[in-house]
């Protein structure tokens, strides 16, 4: 079985979270589980965007 990895993970929720056809609670919850991903791998906050970055801070 495939499984995506901690970096398409990440992907995905950065391109959810940039639509902004999507409803605001859901963009919420993408940018939560963004930040949740960065606290549980730090090595992962090098992948981000500047302007979601200095949003994490």
């Amino acid at each position: 079985m495939r499984v995506a990895s901690l970096k398409d993970t990440l992907a995905g929720k950065i391109v959810a979270w940039r639509d902004e056809a999507r409803r605001p609670s859901k963009r919420q919850k993408d940018l939560l589980d963004i930040m949740r991903l960065v606290e549980s791998h730090p090595d992962l906050s090098s992948l981000l965007p500047p302007e979601l970055g200095s949003r994490l801070e």
